[in-house]
């Protein structure tokens, strides 16, 4: 990346003023609560927007490292729809900490496990090396004792800051921690009642206990509101992204800087908003279920993709994916045309365009970006193909390609191997959410044809149109030559199209009618119009 084109790119700008502050190392960091189904919209916040400051900071030459903190001390407040707990064994869930409480699903051993396994289990295939750790852990492993032990002496402290920043109306005698009940076990249902300088007195509003606890060793959890701002004081963070949300006049974040200030007498961490990615126009949500998992994104789409989305928009902008819509389309057309910019095969609008588009494709690539331009198919193209082929059958799918104009060569090992995996997305986008202009199925029988659809006068065209489909060589030149057989037989040409259609498909409108022809095969397409004839 040329110096001009990192000064354009907002993570180089926080990374330069990140380095201000001389670190032996720079900590990018996220926090997510395993409470519910990990998503995309968590990811941009907790993952992405990091990254790409982690990214400018190593490309900067300044060592680097990326914590995602699965905040599994959070208790288990709501059953996430779709999981399949009956009502009758919710408390068995709830009220637990995210990191003791059972996996609602077999396999697993606990529900934060269970819950975190999407973040595990992929986003290594995004590109992202992430340092994973567990608050929980991290809490009995005694790395917050220290700072529990000064949060409860400067309680009154934190209780002002708190009610002055936030507007709130927290007692004075309030104390900023939870306790896991020695009882039942559970946390959420706890209330610290004293602090006498060794134990935390408490009782528990679900079982009745009552007791004291040296508040170490995660017997105890700080609030969660001191408990981020000590988690940017334990891993000596330097960045944090979050969700606009927390970014309110009052809310979290503001509560957060004044702690960390006035209490802690630390210097402020650098952090930026992220907006959400919406789903059909609303917030996904883990616990409601209206989610695109990591997973779920690596069954259509490359990972390459989602980062180019993150990288291509600044966190400050919300973006918008309909995965049964035409902007998820968009995208991959804007992708395929930023690595054409990238390569020298077509220019943007301007200079600026230009250098910001080919940012954000390099920066989607995972590893070194590839010597030349890969296969492009565009993805209505890719659409028809994945349903009439098996995206294995490479040869078929090149001599098709050749045929259409899409490739002009034949294609190399690593652009098969790409075309074959794209494909298969495809094919599994079109089987959960294409809408149904996208689904393709040729008419096996002719008897299935509805022949009110095609006049007398279309129909005498037919034996034209079989031989133009014998002598063609690819796709352009079958569907130039249908245009003129329309025009030499005083037929509108929309009329005749919309008669192919339906002799082939079973409906008006379909893909481009020449790449149709060649993916079907010429001798159906010439059979059809012969029984049709």
């Amino acid at each position: 990346m040329s110096e001009k084109q990192a000064d354009q790119f907002w993570a180089y700008s926080v990374a330069k003023e990140i380095v201000k502050a001389e670190k032996k190392i720079y900590v990018c960091e996220g926090m997510w609560t395993p409470s519910g189904f990990f998503h995309i919209g968590n990811a941009r916040p907790e993952i992405f927007t990091p990254y790409a400051v982690f990214l400018a900071l190593g490309e900067l030459g300044y060592p680097v490292r990326q914590n995602f903190i699965v905040d599994d001390f959070d208790a288990v407040r709501k059953i996430p729809q779709g999981i399949g707990v009956k009502q009758h064994d919710e408390g068995n869930f709830l009220g637990y900490s995210c990191a003791t409480a059972p996996s609602p699903v077999a396999g697993y051993r606990s529900w934060a496990d269970f819950f975190v396994s999407d973040v595990r289990e992929h986003i290594a295939e995004f590109g992202v090396g992430l340092n994973i750790i567990s608050a929980y852990q991290s809490y009995k492993d005694g790395k917050f004792n220290d700072l529990i032990h000064f949060s409860l002496e400067h309680s009154k402290e934190i209780v002002s800051v708190w009610n002055r920043v936030a507007g709130a109306e927290k007692a004075a005698d309030f104390f900023p921690v939870q306790v896991v009940c020695g009882g039942c076990k559970k946390i959420y249902f706890t209330q610290a009642m004293q602090w006498d300088g060794k134990f935390v007195h408490y009782k528990c509003a679900m079982c009745g206990f009552s007791g004291k606890v040296l508040p170490k060793d995660g017997r105890v959890k700080l609030h969660w509101r001191v408990h981020w701002v000590c988690h940017w004081i334990v891993h000596d963070v330097s960045f944090e992204s979050g969700g606009k949300d927390h970014f309110s006049k009052g809310g979290s974040v503001e509560v957060g800087r004044a702690l960390l200030a006035e209490v802690f007498k630390r210097p402020p961490i650098f952090q930026v908003p992220t907006e959400f990615i919406q789903l059909k126009g609303a917030k996904m949500s883990g616990s409601v279920g209206n989610v695109i998992s990591l997973g779920d994104w690596l069954e259509i789409a490359s990972p390459e993709l989602f980062r180019f989305l993150n990288f291509s928009t600044r966190p400050n902008s919300v973006i918008e994916i309909n995965l049964e819509g035409n902007n998820f389309l968009l995208l991959d057309e804007r992708y395929n045309r930023a690595a054409r910019i990238f390569f020298g095969k077509e220019n943007a609008e301007n200079e600026k365009l230009q250098e910001q588009i080919s940012r954000a494709y390099r920066q989607s690539i995972i590893g070194k970006p590839p010597k030349e331009l890969p296969v492009q198919v565009p993805f209505s193209f890719a659409v028809l193909i994945a349903q009439l082929f098996d995206p294995e059958k490479g040869k078929k799918i090149e001599e098709l390609l050749l045929q259409t104009g899409h490739v002009e060569e034949k294609l190399s090992k690593e652009d098969s191997a790409f075309l074959a995996l794209r494909l298969l997305r495809v094919r599994n986008w079109v089987e959960k959410f294409a809408p149904q202009e996208f689904r393709v199925k040729f008419l096996e029988y002719a008897k299935d044809v509805d022949i009110k659809k095609i006049s007398p006068v279309v129909k005498n065209v037919f034996s034209a149109v079989a031989v133009a489909v014998g002598k063609a060589k690819n796709a352009e030149e079958l569907q130039g030559e249908i245009f003129v057989i329309a025009k030499n037989n005083l037929v509108e040409p929309k009329e005749l199209f919309l008669a192919l259609y339906n002799a082939f498909l079973g409906r008006d409108r379909g893909p481009k009618l020449g790449s149709l022809v060649f993916a079907v095969g010429k001798e159906k397409i010439i059979k059809r119009l012969e029984e049709l004839v």
